[in-house]
């Protein structure tokens, strides 16, 4: 059955290929590699997802009324007037890791109408341009709807944005639409993945000379995001952004300069980092879970909703990670056995859920959500599992 696409989703269409689609096109040079190979509908489409505008870029040669449907981050779809586009154009809501049975009526009925629907299945976007864990539920559903599941590889997505950066690079964007995945044999889960990983499992922080930007707009600004801990000292907050370029050791000397393309140039030997490499670096780092310290603490703004959707708590003030608990400037600690699941919004908000409650921390000064949501992973062991 052919579905005539609604007036609103034709609206949202229009305004996007006038807007966000178009500077996409233009800043980041977008080029389709294999021009006839864009897939129809219905299928899946899932890539490598670095950059805040990867779900426009792949648009960026849809025909109009051909627009990807998906799902989204709710953090997108909340208020607003661009979540009403994101609703009209075929967007749908999700927590990421939390289990929402609905979701699959929902995408099995942008099937039925024909839609191509992308879907990113490491949850979000990558922090450090290298794969992430899969959400296995969405692997599932590549392997068992019965529609064909294209990967793209998106060349350039890490070099034109990365998540922890303030400024997008006017990298060189460009889609390769690979062949459509095959699950007849009825792989186990281990052999599906495996399969789908495989297409998306490049390194974003090496790139082509003709991906790399020339230049950058302030390339530091953001980078303690994502290295929230020196790894050759162990101190957390241990770099410091200075200027426009240059990231400073706070124990020593040392500095480094950033490139356009995101790689550290040591300022001494003119040695090449990743900085993939050294956030592994970090991660890989042990805690010290003696101290009487809290392990990190920043400025936040604190909304803590029941299970009921109300907002029973806000305010503005310190939050405190320990090895056991979380605590707040006001009310009530918040014991770390008592959380299921959590995930990051954008760079500067992280969300714990617990049976009774979710809070919604937003960093509001300098500080790292990733560096609570590795900590807390070390921590819990079992979390969002």
């Amino acid at each position: 059955m052919h579905f005539q696409p609604p007036i609103g989703q034709i609206g949202a269409e229009i305004i996007f290929r006038s807007t966000i689609i178009a500077f996409s096109k233009a800043f980041w040079d977008v080029e389709l590699l294999n021009e006839n190979a864009l897939p129809p509908g219905p299928c899946f489409i899932y890539g490598n997802h670095s950059n805040n505008y990867d779900p426009f870029i792949l648009n960026a040669f849809s025909e109009l009324g051909g627009s990807t449907a998906g799902v989204m981050t709710m953090e997108y779809l909340q208020k607003g007037p661009l979540a009403s586009l994101f609703r009209a154009s075929g967007i749908v809501g999700t927590q990421k890791r939390v289990p929402e049975p609905h979701l699959i009526r929902q995408i099995w009925k942008m099937a039925e109408e024909g839609r191509r629907i992308v879907i990113f299945p490491e949850g979000g976007r990558r922090w450090d341009g290298r794969p992430a864990p899969w959400i296995e539920s969405t692997a599932k559903l590549f392997m068992k709807l019965g529609i064909p599941v294209y990967p793209i590889r998106i060349h350039g997505s890490y070099a034109g944005w990365p998540r922890w950066a303030t400024f997008p690079r006017p990298a060189h964007i460009k889609l390769e639409v690979c062949p459509p995945l095959d699950f007849s044999d009825r792989p186990s889960l281990a052999q599906g993945l495996k399969r789908l990983k495989k297409p998306i499992s490049q390194d974003e922080n090496q790139v082509p000379e003709h991906i790399k930007p020339g230049w950058a707009f302030r390339p530091i600004a953001g980078i303690t995001k994502l290295l929230y801990r020196d790894p050759w000292t162990g101190e957390f907050n241990g770099f410091i952004e200075s200027g426009s370029t240059i990231l400073r050791q706070s124990s020593s000397e040392r500095s480094w300069s950033m490139l356009p393309d995101s790689t550290l140039k040591d300022q001494t030997t003119g040695e090449i980092l990743f900085t993939g490499d050294l956030y592994n670096e970090i991660r890989n780092l042990p805690l010290d879970r003696t101290s009487e310290a809290p392990i990190l603490k920043n400025e936040s703004r604190v909304t803590i909703i029941n299970s009921d959707g109300l907002t029973t708590s806000y305010f503005e003030g310190e939050v405190s990670l320990w090895s056991n608990r979380i605590s707040f400037s006001e009310g009530q600690p918040l014991s770390l056995d008592k959380i299921r699941y959590t995930g990051l919004e954008k760079s500067n908000k992280i969300w714990i859920l617990t049976s009774e409650f979710s809070y919604h921390l937003v960093f509001t000064g300098h500080g790292s959500v990733l560096a609570w949501q590795d900590v807390l992973n070390k921590l819990l062991p079992d979390l969002n599992c």
